[in-house]
């Protein structure tokens, strides 16, 4: 991503130059990380599934304890000015809601709180290699110990963790398992396999239900492929054809290898996956 001089990016409520987008060091987020954001993509100017999105923007933030200074419908608006300036046909656009720093102390009610979205050319790799994934020592929390359904930041730092050791082994990212025990999902994108040519996705119990991953599992049930939502151990992992993770960035990504506690698992077919792959691009190719 290149901060080029002329990009403007929207900041609570108008449209500012990158370099002017600033945050004072006392800013509550900064501190106590209270902030959420949304990854959304762009097609051709198309803002694919936005308005999904920004009803998970503000669960999100009601989820951590703050409110939305911004209606849907506002956002939504910002988003497409934000799209239609750029005027590129692959747009990764991030949005960010922050708490300010008209109060420093560990509870933030009454703080103020502040919308940014900004948007940056992403191109999709569609023709990616197969990654390669080794399991974290990190584990996704207890829904009891953390807003684990929120898309908040704070919760990234497992995500960065794990793949930072991930990629220090040589790997392209990490399994996470549960705090159960579970298969969760990699560092911040929801885990498929194909096992006895169904389509296999673990409860999302402690991460995100990603929308990426509710669109891949309509697909495949329009296209006739069984899908079932069940808790999945690693042993889980022998017999399965194929495996692949998705994500808005992402959208589908095929796995090739494993390497866990449970040992190392290949995956070389992906008959299923270019089925889901060739689906979701006529989606996404359909809208525009």
């Amino acid at each position: 991503m290149k901060e080029e001089k002329n990009k403007l990016m929207w900041v609570d409520g108008e449209l500012i130059p990158w370099a002017s987008a600033t945050v004072p060091i006392a800013t509550h987020a900064l501190h106590y990380a209270s902030s959420v954001f949304e990854g959304i993509r762009s097609y051709d100017g198309y803002v694919f599934k936005m308005h999904e999105h920004y009803q998970r923007f503000h669960e999100s933030s009601r989820g951590i304890g703050f409110d939305l200074p911004y209606s849907i419908k506002e956002l939504e608006e910002a988003t497409e000015e934000v799209v239609q300036r750029e005027n590129c046909n692959d747009l990764y656009i991030r949005s960010l809601a922050w708490c300010g720093s008209n109060k420093m102390t560990v509870a933030s009610r009454g703080i103020d709180v502040h919308v940014a979205i900004m948007a940056w050319e992403r191109p999709l790799i569609r023709n990616h290699s197969a990654v390669r994934l080794i399991q974290s020592r990190w584990r996704r929390p207890d829904p009891c110990t953390a807003p684990v359904h929120s898309k908040a930041s704070g919760l990234y730092m497992i995500s960065t963790m794990s793949k930072n050791e991930a990629e220090i082994q040589g790997y392209d990212d990490a399994l996470l398992l549960d705090y159960r025990g579970y298969i969760a999902e990699a560092s911040s994108s929801n885990f498929f396999v194909v096992k006895d040519s169904r389509l296999i996705t673990p409860i999302p119990h402690s991460c995100l239900n990603g929308i990426t991953r509710l669109t891949i599992i309509a697909l495949a049930k329009t296209l006739g492929i069984p899908v079932e939502e069940r808790d999945f151990e690693l042993k889980d992992l022998e017999g399965a054809t194929e495996a692949f993770l998705t994500g808005t960035a992402i959208e589908i990504l095929s796995i090739g290898e494993i390497q866990c506690n449970q040992g190392r698992f290949v995956f070389k077919e992906e008959a299923i996956i270019n089925r889901l792959k060739q689906a979701f691009y006529q989606l996404t190719n359909q809208i525009n």
